[in-house]
């Protein structure tokens, strides 16, 4: 089983990356742990470095696309350097079925509107050959990150008959909820950070985005990674 990842830039540093490889080490006994990044400074030694090709010119989560430039034989799972693995996932080989499976955010069960959907590749599993996702991305990457606020989007507009989504129980947001009987509301008060320790995976999709700055603090900084330190540790 293939575990890979993304480092770019300097909003994720080596302790995401090695925090990351901690917490796959206590679910999941014979993996390889791959980290596609431009810098492999103090990165564990045990992590294979995969450079990344600067040519591309690209930029945030649009680097994930990367993964489907060349097909793999093998089981491979994609995980952001923010989500938090909380117990056992070594049941999640068995969600690869030839689609591309993504997270599915449950909680959004608000109307949708323009070109925002329920997907999120916060974790993605995936085996075979999804070149073409690849291809037709980099036939004209600036018009797409144009149109599309991130790689979700794209997949989905594009690509949405070789996706597949996880099931309700395995997967929550630490910022946006759980389902759509326990969810934050757009323009609404939030109320609370969420945390539900029997899910397999915590994902921190909103930590440190700028447009979450409130007075001058992130919504969701270091400090939403409070009590969960036992599951790296």
């Amino acid at each position: 089983m293939n575990i890979v990842c993304i480092k770019w830039s300097d909003k994720f540093s080596h302790d995401h990356v090695n925090r990351l490889y901690k917490m796959v080490s206590k679910h999941i006994d014979d993996f390889t742990f791959t980290c596609y990044t431009e810098d492999s400074t103090n990165i564990n030694p045990n992590i294979t470095i995969a450079p990344l090709n600067l040519d591309y010119q690209l930029e945030n989560w649009w680097w994930k696309l990367c993964l489907f430039e060349k097909p793999t034989d093998d089981i491979t799972i994609f995980f952001d350097l923010d989500v938090v693995i909380q117990n056992d996932i070594t049941h999640f080989k068995n969600y690869c079925n030839g689609k591309i499976r993504l997270v599915k955010a449950y909680w959004k069960s608000y109307k949708l509107k323009d070109l925002d959907m329920n997907y999120n590749s916060s974790v993605m599993i995936w085996k075979g050959d999804h070149t073409d996702i690849w291809k037709k991305f980099y036939s004209d990457p600036e018009y797409y990150m144009a149109l599309y606020n991130g790689i979700d989007s794209f997949l989905y507009y594009n690509f949405k008959e070789k996706l597949d989504v996880f099931p309700k129980g395995e997967i929550y947001s630490r910022l946006y909820g759980v389902d759509e009987k326990d969810f934050w509301k757009p323009g609404t008060p939030r109320k609370k950070l969420y945390k539900k320790d029997n899910y397999s995976i915590c994902i921190f999709n909103g930590w440190r985005r700028d447009t979450e700055i409130t007075n001058g603090k992130y919504t969701l900084d270091d400090d939403g990674y409070n009590g969960y330190e036992l599951y790296w540790n």
